[in-house]
């Protein structure tokens, strides 16, 4: 099997097995040996993909779910009548064409809906 392998292929496997013997991460045998950290690192993932090294033993973080938000027209509490006026950004709206929006206080609900419905004119 080792045949089949790479030069890059090789050096990965031998980095491997020198960073667990030394009881180091892969990157630090790397830097302390001049080796691209890079290289081995996707060097060591091709070879897990095609079984020649085992999978790792470390979970994968798991992607968090997506979170569905509704949103409703209220009336403004007192309070929030009262208060003094806000500096900053109190609500963030990122366009998935790169687009970003930024309020100082928050938008119209009527304003918000619209632009989640894709109509062409959100002042409207």
């Amino acid at each position: 099997m080792s045949k089949d392998l790479t030069d890059k292929q090789r050096l990965a496997m031998d980095a491997l097995q020198g960073a667990r013997s030394a009881g180091m991460r892969l990157s630090a045998y790397a830097r302390l040996n001049g080796l691209n950290a890079r290289q081995l690192r996707d060097s060591v993932v091709t070879l897990r993909r095609r079984g020649v090294l085992p999978p790792t033993d470390r979970p994968r973080p798991r992607k968090a779910a997506f979170v569905a938000v509704r949103v409703v027209n209220t009336p403004p509490s007192s309070s929030m009548l009262l208060s003094p006026s806000r500096t900053g950004v109190v609500c963030r709206l990122i366009h998935a064409g790169g687009l970003v929006i930024e309020c100082g206080e928050w938008p119209p609900t009527a304003w918000l809906l619209s632009l989640a419905s894709g109509r062409r004119d959100a002042a409207s």
